[in-house]
């Protein structure tokens, strides 16, 4: 089992088998890649690109993809999956980024979600293939991936969103497909609240059983901009962290927004020896995993 941190700032925790940067974020920002830690990429989800070419923008029958459609859970502007200058100029920069980092995550590498796009580019590439809507998508999204795959020469993580059931549908995502190009899938259940453990472990199980390659778990910890009141109590995030293990999680990404907040975070679930008691009494080499790695963060916060 892997532990990575997953961090908004070029910073790398200690106690952590690797390091994954949030280099290209939704907003459309982006950091210069830093040479030993994996490079996040948000593909489609841009607020810049939407913003320079508001006719980018995925379309349906319940409006576009953008920040503040309550249609969808969609947190920022969306680009449509088939726009061709995007899909070009990020294959162009996944390859440059590639070559600057172990590794590539991708994340919002599929359709904005249900019934999109309906531009009237997409209208027509489906009418042309001959396939069924959704197959359709499918094609759409697996072919950019295979040409993602054919320029990145390291690992390749492929993101996610928690739903095992109708991925497909929602956004044209095929896990036997993608399986063929990642070496691993990263499962994103970020939450402010993890006080249902039992959910995610759920959840997690459900994965365990669909993706043919190995898949980490990210959990959300402290972002940019939090207060202790906004984000979850650490003895959700390790009790998560335990029950996702034992239900077949590969690994863990822990998402904050620099070293300090982790470092925070660590000293909390090293402190709290009565959770891991507890968490102990779960049983099994995964638990088992999980509550050494906290042991062996003791040297770092004391």
């Amino acid at each position: 089992m892997k532990f990575g941190s997953f961090t908004f700032q070029p910073q790398k925790p200690e106690g952590f088998d690797f390091h994954v940067l949030r280099l290209k974020l939704e907003t459309g920002i982006r950091l210069t890649p830093v040479p030993d830690m994996i490079s996040n990429i948000a593909v489609f989800a841009d607020n810049v690109a939407v913003r320079n070419h508001p006719d980018w923008i995925s379309q349906s029958p319940l409006g576009p993809a953008k920040m503040g459609n309550a249609n969808f859970n969609i947190y920022w502007d969306v680009v449509c999956a088939t726009q061709p200058e995007h899909r070009a100029e990020q294959l162009n920069y996944i390859a440059d980024v590639d070559r600057q980092s172990p590794g590539i995550c991708l994340n919002s590498q599929y359709f904005a979600d249900h019934d999109h796009c309906t531009c009237p580019r997409c209208k027509e590439l489906w009418q042309k293939s001959g396939l069924g809507w959704l197959e359709w998508r499918r094609k759409e999204v697996t072919d950019y991936i295979g040409q993602i795959r054919d320029v990145v020469k390291k690992d390749l993580i492929l993101s996610i969103q928690p739903d095992p059931v109708t991925s497909y549908e929602r956004y044209g995502v095929d896990f036997d497909d993608l399986a063929k190009y990642a070496d691993a899938f990263n499962v994103v259940m970020f939450s402010k609240n993890y006080a249902t453990p039992w959910y995610f472990e759920m959840l997690a199980r459900n994965f365990k059983k669909l993706l043919k390659k190995p898949f980490y778990i990210s959990l959300y910890v402290y972002g940019p901009g939090d207060s202790p009141k906004d984000v979850p109590t650490p003895a959700e995030v390790l009790t998560t962290s335990v029950r996702c293990a034992r239900a077949g999680a590969d690994g863990f990404l822990y998402l904050t927004d620099g070293a300090s907040q982790m470092f925070d975070f660590q000293k909390s679930v090293v402190e709290d020896t009565q959770l891991r008691e507890r968490l102990n009494s779960y049983g099994g080499k995964p638990v088992q995993e999980v509550l050494d790695r906290v042991t062996s963060w003791e040297k770092i916060v004391k």
